[in-house]
């Protein structure tokens, strides 16, 4: 038949025949199956015994491949059926010479049953509900469309579990036939289902006893008495399992308590430990040496707030902080979190202290994370011989979207972040100003192993006199993640003597092809551009490099070499380690 594929399967059968001729013999058989492709290819080719039996040991070689020859013509019909074949011409032969045997099967699988006529009907309280609707229009089971069983038996599997996530527990079929009139080449479908009452939630019940009740009731989605709907019974898990409560969460549905209508919940949790301590040692191009410890305490009361605190010392600088976070109305996804930090650092040529306290509200809305802010900070700059002090009073907003398919090493996805801040003499800050910033990073795959990454950052500060604005607030480039082939924080306008120290405009660019080479371990070839400057107008500073990589359970360790492509700057070595995005 013209434009159809043609298949060859190859099976060697073995007879073992305890004594005969002295020894075992082989039947070899070529079958070859033609007329068919795609899917009814692969149904036939597995509903074949002659391609996947061998044959009993009281049968010759002779006698097992003629027995297997004679069944295929009814399995080739059987193959057929659920695709709508119900009147196919099967030519089968079979030869042999010097032992080796061909079966040939040439299909004409004939004119396709179709469907005349499809009854899908939802009766009882579920008949007005929209869900059953939206999923008939979904269904590939339609009246005049080709006869295929598994469209069937999906419908109904399909209908049946919306049934039960939207609380139709006592649903059943009233009726679910599919009729077929090989001779009128026509099938009708029937599926109708009495749906039942639908159920709602009733109670929900933890079973635990280091947090209070009322607090955990927070974190559930619906009331007693909301109609059923098991996507909210799964938002509830997630939202506990991410809470850094628990070690286990079990939510329990039970049914058979079920009174009025209602289905009350029982969840069990088993509490992870109240304490966890972390150390690390390190070493970063961008910080040097550093080693680092943390406490946390998950559940500092019964109310859910948690407190933790962690110093680092690197050989760009140290930092002490500390966090308390408190649970918001819906703390699945609001918190205060309050935060306070004392460190130094060098900016450039020049070195910062700073002393910083404040507050922000973290809302999570799906892909969408929000953030608005008010910190005080208390900074200390020094340049050359002259130490500069600051107050700074700052409110600032930030908002957040990402989307990808891994959270460690994503294939395709993509992060895109803004943040506004500022501050005002009239609100107590030195200095007035205004600061912007937005970044984006993407990644998609190009081919097996093959990844292209992009990002982008670009930043500006409106302010009378920059030299007025603490380092903290002034712009930087240059290091790992800004432009490599340059040190840290090495780019930027520089003073009078020729340090660096930051400018109101940041532009940083990169581009990165990678290739996975063996298991987890590969390569990349990249490209930065960007600088920190006061003028726009500024050129970029541009580099390109290759690396190493290796794709571990907590990101991705990297090697870079890097030179800068403006000037005559000597090849930089980065290490760094973390998520793409």
């Amino acid at each position: 038949m013209p434009g159809l594929k043609r298949a060859r399967c190859w099976f060697v059968l073995v007879l073992v025949l305890g004594g005969w001729a002295g020894g075992a013999r082989a039947a070899d058989i070529d079958v070859e199956i033609v007329g068919v492709d795609g899917p009814v290819l692969e149904n036939v080719r597995a509903m074949l015994s002659i391609a996947a039996e061998r044959p009993a040991e009281e049968d010759t070689p002779e006698r097992a491949v003629r027995r297997l020859h004679r069944r295929a013509g009814d399995e080739i019909r059987r193959a057929l059926e659920p695709f709508g074949y119900y009147a196919p011409t099967i030519d089968a032969r079979l030869s042999e010479e010097d032992g080796q045997w061909q079966a040939t099967y040439r299909i004409e699988p004939g004119e396709r049953v179709r469907l005349a006529e499809v009854t899908i009907e939802i009766r009882g309280p579920a008949s007005g509900d929209r869900a059953f609707s939206d999923l008939r229009e979904q269904l590939a089971l339609r009246a005049g469309e080709p006869l295929v069983h598994s469209d069937y038996d999906n419908a109904k599997q399909r209908i049946m579990e919306l049934a039960a996530s939207r609380g139709y527990f006592d649903a059943d079929w009233a009726r679910s036939t599919l009729r077929i009139d090989p001779d009128a080449l026509e099938a009708r479908a029937d599926l109708i289902l009495d749906s039942g009452p639908r159920y709602a939630f009733g109670e929900v019940t933890f079973e635990q006893s280091m947090l209070k009740d009322r607090f955990l009731q927070d974190y559930v989605p619906f009331e007693p008495g909301d109609p059923w709907e098991s996507s909210e019974l799964l938002d509830l898990q997630y939202a506990l399992d991410d809470s850094d409560y628990f070690l286990r969460v079990d939510v329990r549905a039970q049914r058979e308590k079920a009174r009025n209508g209602r289905v009350p919940i029982r969840i069990a949790l088993e509490p992870r430990p109240r304490n966890r301590y972390t150390f690390g040692v390190g070493y970063g191009t961008d910080t040097g040496a550093r080693i680092s410890a943390g406490w946390e305490n998950r559940r500092f009361n019964r109310s859910g707030h948690s407190f933790d605190t962690r110093i680092e010392l690197a050989e760009i600088g140290n930092e002490v902080s500390a966090r308390y976070n408190i649970p918001l109305d819906d703390p699945a996804r609001e918190r205060l979190v309050l935060e306070t930090s004392y460190g130094n650092e060098e900016f450039g040529d020049a070195e910062q202290r700073q002393f910083e306290i404040g507050a922000r509200r973290v809302e999570q809305r799906g892909r969408y994370q929000a953030t608005v802010s008010l910190d005080y900070q208390y900074n200390e700059d020094t340049i050359g011989d002259e130490t500069i002090r600051r107050n700074l009073v700052m409110p600032g907003a930030g908002l957040v979207y990402s989307r990808f398919d891994d959270p460690v090493y994503a294939t395709r996805g993509f992060r895109l972040g803004g943040f506004v801040s500022g501050g005002a003499e009239t609100l107590g800050s030195d200095v007035s100003f205004l600061s912007g910033r937005l970044s984006g990073h993407g990644v998609t795959r190009l081919w097996d192993g093959g990844r292209l990454l992009v990002r982008g950052e670009i930043g500006t500060v409106e302010v009378s006199d920059v030299d007025r604005l603490p380092l903290s607030q002034r712009f930087f480039a240059g290091g790992d993640s800004s432009v490599r082939g340059f040190d840290y924080q090495s780019l930027g306008p520089v003073n009078e003597d020729g340090d660096v120290v930051g400018g109101r405009h940041l532009a940083v660019g990169s581009v990165e092809l990678e290739q996975l080479i063996v298991g987890d371990w590969g390569a990349a070839v990249f490209m930065d551009a960007g600088n920190a400057m006061n003028d726009w107008d500024t050129p970029l500073r541009r580099s390109a490099g290759v690396g190493l990589r290796y794709r571990s359970p907590v990101g991705v360790f990297r090697v870079d070499v890097a030179r800068p492509i403006d000037g005559d700057g000597s090849a930089r070595l980065h290490l760094s380690l973390g998520v793409d995005l």
